[in-house]
């Protein structure tokens, strides 16, 4: 049986079904991965440089996976709306994900689910789907070389959706499993740092007072951690 990364096994286990779209394809083993379990009937595998999509071709080759299309392009930019029902953008800083898809005007409909998996800024990238009309349906962490990572599935909406301070740190994360829980606390021990480091800097009181809303809001929701 062909096996995935944690974080990358989370994101598959999401998908229902259809046509695919893998942003940032690097190696192609989600694509492969899903052809082989029938959890996609077709794969865009795309990335924006080469050499990744040469090594994505070679694994597909090797493992002769039908029903993978390689493609070179920037983001979503080489992708039409009526190839895909589900889009996944993985392994890039939540900034880039939140450019990809503020430079893609089609994704916003109802009809795509989205699977993000960003590897640094997921606050940033909550914000922005936040205020850019998607929802939030769920998110799920994992831990993936010794590192957490939260995975969001999300559709567009239409209208912005009212947030929290705190939710921009924790999203639609569950307390009560494990390795959501050790996210959230990972995101308070941050918090409580910018806290540490801001309080005594002059001119800075505004943030300082936002971050320490922001961890009394996570230590309530924790249960008065």
């Amino acid at each position: 049986m062909y096996t995935l990364a944690p974080r990358l096994q989370v994101i598959a286990d999401y998908i229902t079904g259809g046509r695919v779209a893998d942003i940032g394809t690097d190696h192609a083993y989600l694509p492969i991965y899903l052809i082989k379990t029938n959890k996609a009937s077709h794969v865009l595998a795309c990335d924006i440089r080469q050499k990744p999509l040469d090594n994505a071709a070679n694994n597909v080759r090797k493992s002769k996976t039908p029903n993978i299309e390689l493609r070179l392009c920037d983001g979503l930019s080489g992708v039409n709306p009526n190839e895909v029902d589900t889009v996944v953008i993985a392994g890039m800083g939540g900034e880039v994900i939140s450019g990809i898809l503020e430079r893609c005007p089609w994704i916003k409909n109802d009809r795509y689910q989205l699977l993000l998996q960003p590897m640094t800024s997921a606050d940033a990238l909550r914000r922005f789907l936040c205020e850019n009309g998607f929802e939030i349906a769920d998110e799920t962490a994992t831990e993936d070389n010794g590192k957490l990572y939260t995975i969001i599935s999300c559709r567009y909406l239409g209208t912005a959706v009212k947030y929290s301070d705190s939710f921009i740190f924790t999203g639609k994360l569950n307390k009560n499993r494990e390795l959501d829980r050790r996210y959230i606390e990972k995101q308070l021990t941050r918090l409580n740092k910018c806290c540490f480091d801001l309080k005594n800097i002059e001119g800075q009181n505004t943030r300082y007072l936002y971050y320490k809303n922001v961890t009394e809001e996570i230590k309530t929701m924790l249960g008065g951690k």
